[in-house]
């Protein structure tokens, strides 16, 4: 009798213990990173360190809560498909991007796992979604409010080369929100005494024949609008506009006026990667959800940077200042 109840005992203590055992053997999250640039780059470098910082800001342990699991396009967006396919047979907690040609290669192969933004450029704009505060579908995360900076950029450029009269901006197709800002900004500009060219830069391919069009068109400013494939290549454009004694304006971050732009007028990336890192504790902390329409998931809020830094550089100069939107 006694060894019937120390075998009953046995196995009701074993099976107590189960959840606990369970617990301990769940994986942990996944969080794929599908990057625009080069992993080398250092805007590569710096966007993954902006992230990690804002998840240890949240107390969340990189290899205890989370695990990054990267693939980087090289500046080449037709290789979103390929990478996208990779990361998803991962069965990742959340898909971070920073291009909306990425969101929508993501959300073409999936329509339930979770997409959040580090930097998206009129999301409104371009149809990503219908609404900031109730987006719906799997797409989430921070606004660059892009098209404000590039005409921000053109009023500053009017103000320090006041005598110059042409420009020509670098933008990059794949991303649909550079034909939308070009066009704004054509439309904006077409009463005044600037006159706009454009060239193309789907690769780093395009390169060459893009400043060959530069050369013919011959610029008073090369302004270069928000877009990370294109941030991935800012020594390469950089060194090429000032080789030609073009300068350059740009929209991205500190590293773009350190390599050489004159001037960079951006959102502040640490408050941008700091609600990234918000959104993808929600994702990789709370238990799976189906996505429906009345998902919590589906209707996750965007959100917005609210300051905005400029950076002035020259070859011996270099001064940056942080103020608030006005």
């Amino acid at each position: 009798m006694d060894m019937r109840r120390r075998e009953f005992f046995g196995i009701v203590g074993g099976a107590a213990a189960w959840p606990a055992v369970a617990r301990a053997q769940q994986p942990v999250p996944v969080i794929a990173i599908l990057g625009s640039g080069a992993a080398d780059a250092s805007s590569s470098k710096t966007q993954m360190e902006l992230l990690r910082a804002g998840m240890r800001e949240l107390g969340l342990v990189e290899g205890k809560n989370y695990v990054f699991e990267t693939r980087w396009a090289d500046s080449d967006s037709s290789r979103f498909p390929a990478l996208a396919i990779e990361l998803l047979a991962l069965h990742p907690a959340a898909v971070v991007v920073s291009t909306n040609l990425a969101v929508t290669t993501v959300q073409s192969l999936s329509r339930t796992v979770p997409i959040v933004g580090t930097s998206l450029n009129a999301p409104l704009a371009v149809g990503l979604v219908a609404s900031l505060s109730r987006p719906g579908g799997n797409i989430t995360g921070v606004s660059t409010m892009a098209d404000e900076l590039v005409f921000k950029l053109v009023e500053i450029m009017r103000e320090i080369l006041p005598r110059e009269h042409n420009l020509t901006v670098m933008f990059n197709p794949t991303n649909s929100s550079n034909p939308v800002m070009l066009n704004a900004l054509t439309s904006r500009l077409a009463n005044t005494e600037l006159a706009i060219g454009s060239v193309a830069v789907r690769s780093p391919a395009d390169l060459d024949a893009a400043f060959g069009e530069v050369s013919r068109q011959h610029p008073g400013a090369l302004i270069v609008p928000t877009d990370n494939s294109l941030q991935g290549l800012a020594d390469t454009i950089i060194a090429r506009a000032l080789a030609q004694q073009v300068p350059v304006f740009g929209s991205f971050s500190l590293r773009f006026a350190q390599a050489g732009a004159l001037i960079d007028y951006t959102r502040d990336p640490k408050e941008a990667y700091q609600s990234s890192a918000r959104l993808l504790k929600k994702f990789s902390t709370a238990p799976p959800l189906p996505i429906s329409p009345s998902s919590s998931r589906t209707n996750t809020p965007w959100w917005s940077t609210s300051k905005r830094r400029k950076c002035l550089a020259s070859k011996f100069h270099r001064r940056c200042s942080l103020a608030p939107t006005k």
